[in-house]
């Protein structure tokens, strides 16, 4: 369906990528992952030549969308795209939203059009929604609608730009269910991500984008359970680690709770586990924030997620060098058994520099 053959992306004298080569069959799933700055949406907007490569051919059903004497506008009409911020017509309703390229690229007659629209926003959710504006919409709801303003162009490709990235961790699921839906349906996409639990769900193929090039690509199975390569291997651990070093007088502690929260939330933590992770702070880290400074210093807290999906670690390591946690007066017998209760394993150890940590798998 996509060739890409040495393809070579610069601005000016900066290099964003070369060399990059990439097949992708009619109905694949293609993940593109990578660090921040790699090119992955350069190397996506390059497919549909909103970015022009600077060498390199770009064959799309058999149609060279880099040569000079293409016909781009047909070409890109084969592919669907859906940017990270939704891009919505804020004026014109969702219905409205729906049927305007329809009808004025492809001339379809408006009841067709409107038909196919009521169709569509059925199928992911949104069929009662026709006449709301976008600013009445939920960011997860903006990006269905979006996906299914995409689909009424009929394309036989779907470039995805990160379209969970700009939503609330509650709003993620709704729209990953939905490009389910279209690839279980068939659909040839190309999803750029950086939620590694749903690349590794949704993928028939995965790139990984590193040193200006493709670094690595292979099978969802060969990337995240055995890749062969360092890089690979430290970027996919990066994704998985949350850590911050907090210190008694320059910490907000509701905000650093919500914010690993919303880390851990696409790890398909349940609501038992979260309420884990908030008594983790209410019983543990917010107490010895508040006793004598000189005793507690900083402290690094640290989530890491396994790659089951089903185990989920915290470290919580705290500076206290003559103090074990576990048995100090802030946390009294009643609030250590409730804490306890939510955690599978609670243990404290003194480790070789002195220094006593917490350890709970929840």
């Amino acid at each position: 369906m996509i060739s890409i053959r040495n393809l070579k992306k610069s601005f000016g004298d900066h290099l964003i990528f070369e060399n990059v080569n990439l097949e992708i069959d009619k109905g694949d799933s293609v993940v593109i992952i990578g660090g921040s700055g790699c090119g992955k949406s350069t190397l996506l907007r390059c497919i549909n030549r909103l970015e022009k490569a600077t060498e390199g051919q770009i064959i799309i059903d058999g149609a060279d969308i880099q040569a000079p004497d293409a016909n781009v506008e047909l070409i890109r009409r084969k592919l669907g795209m859906v940017y990270q911020s939704f891009n919505l017509f804020s004026h014109l309703n969702v219905m409205e939203n729906m049927i305007l390229a329809p009808m004025k690229v492809l001339k379809m007659p408006k009841s067709e059009a409107i038909d196919e629209a009521k169709r569509l926003l059925e199928m992911v959710g949104m069929e009662n929604r026709g006449d709301r504006m976008p600013s009445q919409l939920s960011g997860g709801q903006k990006q269905r609608v979006a996906i299914a303003r995409a689909m009424m162009m009929k394309p036989e490709v779907m470039l995805f730009d990160e379209p969970t990235s700009a939503l609330d961790p509650t709003m993620v699921d709704e729209v990953e269910s939905v490009i389910r839906r279209l690839n279980k349906d068939g659909m040839t996409s190309v999803i750029v991500t950086h939620e590694m639990r749903f690349a590794k769900s949704i993928s028939t193929k995965v790139v990984f984008l590193a040193e200006k090039s493709i670094y690595e690509q292979g099978t969802p199975k060969e990337i995240f359970e055995n890749s062969a390569k360092k890089l690979t291997r430290q970027f996919l651990f990066r994704n998985r680690l949350f850590e911050r070093t907090i210190s008694k007088n320059d910490v907000d502690i509701y905000s650093l709770c919500s914010e690993l929260k919303n880390f851990a939330a696409p790890y398909g933590l349940d609501r038992r586990q979260m309420q884990g992770i908030e008594l983790m702070f209410d019983e543990l880290i917010f107490p010895f924030l508040r006793i004598d400074p000189e005793e507690s210093g900083k402290m690094n807290i640290r989530f890491l997620a396994e790659e089951s999906g089903k185990d989920h670690k915290i470290w919580i390591e705290f500076p206290f060098i003559h103090t074990n946690p576990l048995e100090h007066e802030c946390l009294d017998e009643l609030n250590q058994k409730i804490l306890r209760g939510y955690t599978k394993e609670l243990t404290a150890a003194c480790n070789k520099d002195g220094v006593w940590e917490v350890q709970a798998k929840i």
